[in-house]
């Protein structure tokens, strides 16, 4: 093609430069994606066992990443993964054996199929919330066998107290009272124990059962409702002066707050 335009000749020239730069990030693309493919299909030296969590949130994810676990998959309240998605997940861990933390009651039973159909020994730690989830990463090691370390993940799991503030998908009967559908409603564990219309006061109610006992450590993941924490804090800090308080944005949908003391 001619022109004696030189501002054209400029312009096609950039074009041609814009074209060959898409081209070179093209191929830096399905290089990495080849190397990856590469390296599923190496085993993990250094790992004797490897961890598939399910777990919803951005936030949330990135915890149980820095925890150790190495394949996430989605889900959660009302998005509850199939086997075939974890069966998935647990293939592709690179370790010979795999410990599966389902993280919701829910999602037990799929995770137990999984781990009947995967070409590997798979552990499915019984872990029904996040937070017990995250409780049992804590003393996982991936140079352990997965049976071994599924004993150790599961009696952390049951250890931690596990509380959260949701909304109500219906009117819920407490106390003698009515929780009305799209009220605030606290969980201790997997049962009502407040609810209402302020958030505050739903979340307090928790957390004083929570600390009903001695607790050294107090999580708190905020979910996609982000709730203003400060007043709680703060009043958790006077009351609890030696009490060790973490806050992580969770991103997890439905719960504006899940909470877990230990």
């Amino acid at each position: 093609m001619h022109t004696d335009d030189p501002g054209a000749a400029l312009q096609i020239g950039t074009r041609h430069g814009s074209l060959a730069n898409v081209e070179i990030a093209d191929m830096h693309r399905q290089t990495e994606a080849r190397e990856q493919r590469l390296l599923s299909a190496v085993p993990d030296l250094d790992h004797a066992s490897d961890v598939v969590a399910v777990v919803a949130g951005a936030g949330n994810r990135l915890l149980f990443e820095s925890l150790g676990a190495v394949q996430i998959v989605e889900g959660g309240q009302t998005m509850n993964p199939s086997a075939e998605e974890i069966l998935i997940a647990i293939e592709a861990t690179r370790a010979p054996e795999t410990i599966v933390l389902p993280n919701n009651g829910n999602v037990v039973l799929a995770a137990e199929q999984a781990a009947s159909l995967a070409s590997k020994p798979v552990e499915v730690v019984p872990t029904t919330s996040i937070q017990a989830g995250l409780a049992a990463l804590v003393p996982f090691d991936p140079v352990r066998a997965a049976a071994e370390n599924a004993g150790e993940m599961t009696d952390a799991a049951e250890r931690v107290a596990t509380g959260a503030v949701t909304t109500a998908s219906r009117d819920v009967q407490l106390n003698g009272s009515v929780v009305s559908s799209g009220e605030y409603l606290g969980l201790l564990g997997d049962e009502p124990v407040s609810g209402g219309s302020d958030f505050d006061t739903v979340a307090r109610a928790v957390l004083e059962r929570l600390l009903a006992e001695p607790r050294d450590v107090l999580t708190m993941l905020t979910g996609t409702e982000e709730p203003e924490l400060a007043d709680l804090l703060d009043e958790l800090q006077q009351a609890n002066p030696d009490l060790e308080v973490e806050v992580h944005e969770g991103g997890q949908p439905h719960y504006p707050l899940l909470v877990s003391a230990e």
